[in-house]
């Protein structure tokens, strides 16, 4: 608010000051010159403040935006990642659920798959039943021995 202040200030005496010159100037040319030189020095009063803003950093700061948008592209990538991986692990797990009802044996999966959703391994709760072991091995492309049965 103080800034604001003197500002309104200096622009009042600027005016004050140009007016007064301008009526001491004797009529003719020597009046328009000093009219149009009040009128340059009231512009100045007025725009003063302009010289002394900074516009802020961050406003010209291109490199500091890429960097900023890398890093949520980036990190976008990587949830959107885990988010098929994650997706990919439910679905083969209802799958792998679905076949062992199908042959009768309650169970629970867990299916852990990596980055591009290909199972890497699967956690059967459930006593070990050959048919579905081999169901998941030929179907599924995870071998035996990345199978783990737990019984409850």
């Amino acid at each position: 608010m103080e800034l604001i202040q003197q500002w309104l200030l200096g622009v009042v005496a600027c005016a004050m000051l140009v007016s007064a010159a301008w009526q001491l100037c004797p009529e003719g040319a020597a009046r328009q010159v000093a009219r149009f030189a009040g009128g340059l020095l009231i512009l100045c009063a007025l725009l003063r403040p302009l010289a002394a803003w900074e516009p802020p950093k961050t406003l010209w700061d291109a490199a500091g935006y890429r960097e900023a948008v890398a890093r949520s592209e980036a990190e976008l990538s990587r949830e959107a990642e885990d988010a098929f991986s994650t997706g990919i692990a439910r679905q083969l797990e209802a799958y792998i659920e679905d076949k062992a009802a199908a042959l009768g044996v309650p169970l629970r999966a867990e299916v852990t798959v990596d980055s591009r959703g290909v199972p890497q391994g699967v956690t059967l709760y459930s006593a070990c039943h050959e048919a579905l072991a081999e169901t998941i091995e030929r179907e599924l492309g995870v071998a035996k021995e990345k199978q783990v049965w737990i019984e409850p």
